[in-house]
């Protein structure tokens, strides 16, 4: 990437009894609350970064602090419960834990942004092998894997919308870049979401309905929620 920096950042919560993406990656950040540091550092994670806890207390907190301090041009977040990595066409395809593969595969799309002089990129939500139409799109709803460059970067993380924050970076990175980059022929394989840590814990029906409403007031016609699929889409053309 030549002068450009790059970097990866995991961000976690009292998850330090199941470390899955640490162990995919040749090299990581994560990125803890203060009050779980030896937690994670007994269950052998030994790059972090522990933050006062209520400086980094939900996941637009910890993600806003990545962005603002760390020190790299670009970087990439990734979930903590990723199990694999799968390559996807017409069938997936694990990488079977390949690091060099895996971290290869996330410093190539860094440089892809770069060259693209864009801000974001992010996997696709889905990972169903029928969703896959093209090696890249540029609009989509965000997975767990997310790119960022700050030297274009221009949205900001809105509280007010936390349960959605990423589609509503997307859409403003769509109205101020004109495009983001979404890889679709490479995706994340996650364990199944439970209230045990990570962005489930607070998470509430009723608040989840209330940021798909705040959501619908500040997008108008581009944003669409499918209540009958529980899914979220946009009405942006590109």
């Amino acid at each position: 990437m030549g002068d450009v920096t790059f970097g990866i950042y995991v961000p976690s919560y009292k998850r330090s009894n199941l470390i899955l993406t640490n162990d995919l990656l040749e090299y990581c950040t994560y990125v803890v609350r203060s009050s779980e540091e030896s937690d994670y550092r007994n269950a052998g994670v030994e790059n972090l970064i522990a933050v006062e806890d209520s400086k980094i207390d939900s996941e637009i907190a910890v993600t806003n602090w990545i962005i603002k301090n760390s020190p790299e041009d670009v970087i990439c977040i990734l979930d903590d419960d990723f199990e694999d990595i799968l390559y996807r066409l017409d069938f997936n395809e694990p990488i079977k834990k390949d690091k060099e593969i895996i971290t290869s595969e996330l410093e190539r799309i860094a440089q892809l942004i770069v060259d693209l002089d864009i801000g974001f990129a992010c996997e696709d939500a889905s990972s169903v092998p029928y969703n896959y139409t093209q090696e890249f799109t540029f609009k989509g709803i965000s997975g767990g894997i997310k790119w960022i460059n700050k030297s274009r970067f221009k949205a900001v993380i809105d509280p007010t919308v936390e349960h959605n924050y990423d589609t509503d970076i997307i859409l403003q990175e769509l109205m101020m870049n004109r495009i983001i980059l979404m890889p679709k022929y490479i995706t994340g394989r996650s364990k199944i979401c439970t209230n045990e840590g990570g962005s489930a814990v607070g998470r509430q029906r009723k608040d989840m309905l209330g940021c798909i409403e705040r959501m619908k007031n500040k997008w108008g016609k581009y944003y669409k929620f499918d209540e009958k699929h529980n899914k979220s889409s946009l009405n942006v053309q590109r």
